[in-house]
């Protein structure tokens, strides 16, 4: 009875918040201008016939480990159809560019009854896969009660919410008696589950090991490799507000070594380059967009989707949103492809992943040990060669124990 009084209620909620929240983040470019309406449950998109497994993903790095599960499913069951729902544009805008013919994307909505209700009579799904950690109480309840099983992928918990669910356990154990199944990423967080109550918790590992490698243009890639020729050069990837001044001073110091340096700069966020610009002091800078390269210091990248072109013509990538405090971003990415990571000290929203590069010497801990591991690293290319073949080499044996498993839980889906 609790429990169903506080759905009611967090609906309420949901419903009075949305357009506001709508609003906030269509001037923020967070929603799409045309297709926000599907976070209210109105589509025009047509239900495939026949069965249909739904699949959500929050954000990018969710949203494209599900692609590999969908290929393997698709493989056992050919006549399958599968919706993928995301949060982000980022990731609409990544797994619509890369979802087979069988696919369609939309925008998961708010977790309010009546919109929840609508979608799940218009999509009808057979089976629902939640991927990581963002939770709706009201989706899962409403598909609980229509029998529909609900598997959760990716799973992990920390201590501190372990603590915090503890604390509401009855409700708690409602949330989590949802699932059919919950498949972690390690022995720790399914101990975590199990302590919550959730007995169907078991180990699988990262799902996020089987994503594909980034894809890239092969005539933009032969066209840059072509015009950075053999001049070293690094990544600074998906950098933040704050780290390309960082990136300036760095590039300046190395160059007093490395004469013919080239750094290229890859903004999280492309509408932010014409800031960038105006931070160059006395660097010289071509942009991407212009399609050529000379002398210039700096290659910034002011398109979208260019990581994988550049993780292939260079062996060394920084990481971004790890010299400030954002968190960073994904190391497997340019690990997978063959640039050796590295990152600054505030490195921690990929825990999940850091069993990886343990002993790696990828984490710095200031702009001065960056720059010298940079120096380093640049002024010897054989030992880059040997911590990529011994990094990829952990990553293969990782993705061989996950795939392994994927398949069982592909047999009986």
């Amino acid at each position: 009875m609790l429990y169903t009084i506080l759905l009611t209620l967090w609906s309420a909620v949901v419903h009075i918040c949305a357009p506001f929240l709508i609003s906030r983040r269509l001037k923020k470019g967070l929603e799409h201008s045309l297709r926000y309406t599907e976070r209210y449950e109105v589509s025009d998109q047509a239900r495939p016939k026949g069965d249909l497994i739904w699949f959500h993903g929050a954000s990018v790095g969710e949203s494209l480990s599900i692609l590999p599960i969908i290929q393997k499913i698709t493989k056992q069951k050919p006549d399958a159809h599968f919706l993928i729902t995301t949060t982000t544009t980022a990731a609409q805008r990544v797994v619509s560019a890369r979802m087979s013919k069988n696919t369609v994307h939309q925008f998961i909505p708010f977790d309010a009854t009546g919109w929840v209700n609508k979608f799940l009579d218009h999509w009808q799904p057979k089976a629902i896969f939640f991927i990581e950690s963002e939770i709706w109480p009201n989706i899962l309840w409403q598909a609980h009660r229509r029998n529909i099983p609900i598997t959760l992928l990716n799973a992990r918990l920390s201590e501190t919410s372990l603590r915090n669910w503890l604390c509401i356990k009855k409700i708690s154990r409602k949330l989590w008696g949802c699932f059919s199944a919950i498949y972690t990423q390690s022995d720790i967080f399914t101990l975590r589950f199990h302590k919550l109550g959730a007995s169907c918790a078991k180990t699988l590992g990262n799902i996020k090991l089987l994503s594909e490698r980034l894809p890239f243009d092969e005539s933009q890639y032969l066209h840059w490799k072509k015009q950075i020729s053999s001049r070293p050069c690094w990544v600074a990837a998906s950098t933040h507000k704050g780290e390309e001044e960082l990136v300036f001073k760095i590039h300046k110091v190395l160059k007093k070594d490395i004469p013919d340096l080239l750094t290229i700069i890859v903004p999280r966020h492309v509408e932010r380059c014409d800031d960038v610009m105006q931070k160059r002091e006395d660097l010289t800078i071509t942009r991407y967009t212009d399609q050529h390269l000379h002398d210039q210091d700096i290659l910034l990248v002011d398109a979208m989707a260019k990581l994988g072109i550049f993780y292939r013509l260079s062996s060394i990538a920084f990481i971004g949103g790890s010299l400030v405090p954002v968190g960073g971003h994904n190391p497997l990415e340019p690990s997978m492809i063959g640039a050796f990571p590295l990152w600054g000290p505030h490195f921690f929203n990929v825990n999940d992943m850091m069993y990886l590069f343990e002993e790696m010497p990828c984490q710095q801990k200031d702009i001065d040990q960056l720059t010298n591991a940079l120096k380093d690293l640049l002024n010897h290319p054989q030992k880059v060669a040997v911590l990529v073949e011994s990094l990829q080499q952990r990553i293969m044996n990782s993705q061989q124990m996950v795939d392994q498993k994927i398949d069982e839980l592909v047999k009986i889906t």
